[in-house]
């Protein structure tokens, strides 16, 4: 069979096993192994046929059996398998990829089953742990021995109950740090094919005393069930198993911080792009920061200086300077939340062989391993380098890329570069022992793990090979298990706040509005529901829950505020108006509230009482540019075209004076039947135009045509405006 009627098969089998059609998917089963060299599989199958025939004579006979249901979800199950089983079956038979490869490999090797590996690595783990003096062959071998015990786990067939319990006993013999790394392969495995017992194996280690591997296998179960979410209907007791999680504070606890960092992971991009697109090519600029010179520490120290307001003097001839300085602030904050900031400038140093297997992007960073060991020669206590490794500002991954770099370099050079590490360093050990206490906490241990994750999965040479987690929904509300694990209302509305200020205001509502169904309403959160909506375009919704907070909190200023914007985006003026009155009472004076509700009033058309707000305006010199324009308008709306002309005359004297003024200056010298002036202001108009617009290829008389009706109004006829329209039309060209 070839790739495409498989895949063709293999999709309306799984299309016909979500509806709960099983003979059509069995069917469709039957077809994937018509020339399958399994016998077990072609078994399997007809076994589940039989059963299934079993109980549809049954109900044909009108039997009443009260296990209908189970045994029908069990049924379903074990087609559910058969067809991942298939699958696999096909895949490595035909295939060529990383996966078909790396278990073809495993099969050459006389000891490449899993009972042969995890005896072998037993007995490494066991010489390693006797105390014995270190050697460098025998790590070599132990740290082999765990990366094809990766692989076979990575690639080990769908597991049933006896396997899975196997697998279980063998990694809770192993080290944290071993444990950490299967349960990455399990994790791969899991995400490969479904397989129910290497689930109960996550949640069997979610509950691990280190925070490590609890961290992983957590993160593990979370995003397989929402990789597999419809499937988990069928399996209660997984569905029971991951739930029961949330009762354990601890647990509970880290799961919120597993939402909080998926979420961040968001963001990653918009970090990257930042600083390859703003930062860097501003830092670069400067003759300082050229690469050649390695100027980190002058960046560090103006960095410093810049976050104080004190940017360097070489900034100060850059209009660019506090822009630089503004990106700078943003990005730290970035990192300071949690954001990934490194991955751009780690995403360069993952072409090194140590990252062409899948197993070592997993690796928990160990200073032992042979292809970073000479980093750390025993007996040295203070190494810097193993000082900033243990600072927490890199992921695992991150810390095996410096390590590859500095192999790189030669001996002379590597020595010097460590010296030079060690003299920026100096001073700062506390501050640098500190902050390696905080990689240990949990937030740092959950952040490490998603970022792994996120390079892996973004970085590895043949990661289109592999199911993206980070291309799913994420929020875990939309997902039935995930969303009832976490439903107290102090989560929801913390979530909620975190999600606005990332700007995830669809997200958010999500929470809030569950928050409003199980507590009473209150104006905080109330407003946080309306700005939500505001801010995904229905200002209609949020003035609803405006009005409500408004109700709860009378009068709020930022309340008033929002209500005023949400009415002008509907069109509502009246409404806007009302508002606005109100914020004017209570900030009287306030420039941009009079001129808001000036320009309020002329969408009313009450020009009269609109002039007077910005007459107000010009006579306290605020705002002065503006309200010329608003006055002459509105003079110019109500007849008053001496007035208008006043305005007009004093704008143009102006350095600000646009194309807009020009054009409305004109408008007034024409209805004064001033024509020859209007023309002259006309052109003008149309010059200015097309030195802004030209890029855009816009026509310079559509503004003209576009105020025909205001012309019409005050009794320009509508044969002079067609004239006019020729008038200022440019000649042909000869």
């Amino acid at each position: 069979m070839d790739k495409n009627s498989f895949e063709l098969l293999y999709k309306d089998a799984g299309k016909a096993l979500g509806q709960n059609h099983l003979t059509d998917a069995l069917t469709c089963i039957r077809g994937l192994l018509f020339n399958a060299d399994s016998m077990e599989l072609k078994n399997e199958l007809e076994s589940i046929r039989q059963d299934y025939g079993m109980m549809l004579a049954f109900m044909r006979q009108g039997g009443d059996d009260p296990q209908r249901d189970l045994i029908h979800r069990s049924l379903l199950n074990r087609a559910s398998v058969l067809l991942d089983k298939s699958a696999r079956n096909f895949r490595i038979s035909t295939a060529h990829d990383i996966y078909t490869e790396t278990l073809r490999r495993l099969g050459s090797m006389p000891d490449g089953d899993f009972d042969s590996l995890s005896t072998k690595a037993d007995l490494l783990r066991e010489s390693r742990e006797g105390g014995m003096p270190t050697d460098e062959d025998r790590e070599k071998a132990f740290h082999e021995s765990y990366d094809l015990l990766f692989d076979c786990i990575w690639t080990s067939p769908i597991s049933n109950k006896e396997e899975a319990e196997k697998l279980t006993s063998f990694i809770e013999r192993q080290a944290p740090m071993q444990q950490a790394m299967l349960i990455g392969a399990v994790m791969l495995s899991v995400q490969q094919y479904f397989d129910p017992q290497k689930f109960r194996l996550l949640l069997h280690f979610c509950r691990a005393e280190d925070a490590t591997v609890r961290a992983r296998a957590l993160t593990a179960a979370v995003l397989a069930y929402i990789q597999y979410a419809p499937r988990f209907r069928n399996y209660p007791d997984l569905c029971d198993g991951l739930a029961m999680l949330a009762q354990d504070e601890r647990l509970k606890d880290e799961l919120i911080l597993l939402q909080r960092q998926l979420l961040l992971s968001r963001d990653t991009d918009k970090a990257k792009k930042k600083l390859q697109d703003e930062i860097f090519p501003d830092l670069l600029k400067h003759s300082n920061y050229q690469r050649n010179k390695m100027g980190f520490g002058q960046i560090e120290e103006d960095l410093a200086k810049a976050l104080q307001g004190e940017p360097n003097a070489e900034w100060e001839k850059s209009k660019g300077n506090k822009q630089l300085a503004d990106n700078m602030k943003a990005i730290i904050a970035m990192g300071q939340e949690g954001v990934d900031i490194n991955i751009g400038t780690f995403s360069a140093l993952k072409g090194f062989p140590f990252f062409q297997k899948p197993a070592h992007w997993f690796a928990p960073f160990d200073e032992h391993r042979p292809e970073v060991a000479s980093i750390f020669p025993q007996g040295s206590n203070n190494n810097p380098v193993r000082l900033l490794m243990d600072t927490g500002a890199f992921c695992d991954s991150d810390k095996y890329s410096l390590c590859m770099m500095f192999n790189q370099i030669p001996a002379s050079q590597k020595e010097m570069m460590m010296s030079q590490i060690g003299t920026q360093i100096g001073g700062h050990e506390e501050t640098l022992k500190d902050a390696a206490k905080e990689s240990l906490d949990t937030v740092h241990i959950y952040r490490s793990c998603l970022q792994d994750l996120y390079r892996f999965y973004k970085l590895f040479p043949s990661r289109n090979q592999f199911n993206d987690p980070f291309r799913h929904d994420l929020l875990f509300t939309r997902h039935d298990v995930l969303g009832t694990m976490l439903k107290d209302s102090r989560y929801l509305a913390d979530m909620a706040s975190f999600l606005i200020r990332r700007e995830c205001h669809q997200d958010a509502i999500e929470y809030l509005e569950e928050v409003l169904r199980h507590e009473t309403a209150d104006a905080e959160t109330l407003q946080k529901v309306a700005f939500c909506y505001q801010h995904t375009g229905n200002p209609s919704k949020a003035i609803y829950y405006y009005q409500q907070a408004d109700l709860l909190n009378p009068d709020n200023e930022w309340i008033l505020k929002q209500m005023y914007l949400c009415h002008a985006a509907l069109g509502r003026h009246e409404l806007e108006l009302g508002c606005l009155e109100k914020l004017v009472i209570i900030n009287p004076g306030d420039a941009r509230l009079i001129s808001e509700t000036g320009l309020c009033l002329m969408q009313l058309g009450r020009y009269e009482e609109a002039a007077n707000r910005f007459y107000e305006l010009e006579y306290k010199g605020e705002r002065v540019l503006p309200s010329w324009r608003a006055i002459a308008w509105c003079n110019f709306k109500m007849g008053k075209l001496e007035q208008a002309d006043k305005y007009y005359r004093k704008i143009l004297q102006h350095e600000k004076a646009t194309w807009e003024d020009y054009l409305n200056a004109g408008h007034t010298a024409w209805c004064r039947k001033q024509t020859p002036e209007a023309v002259a202001l006309y052109r003008q108009y149309i010059e200015r135009y097309r030195q802004k617009k030209n890029a855009e290829g816009a026509s310079p008389l559509k503004p003209f045509d576009d105020d025909r009706e205001e012309l019409l109004q005050h009794g320009i006829p509508s044969l002079d405006i067609d004239l006019m329209h020729d008038l200022l039309q440019p000649a042909p060209a000869e």
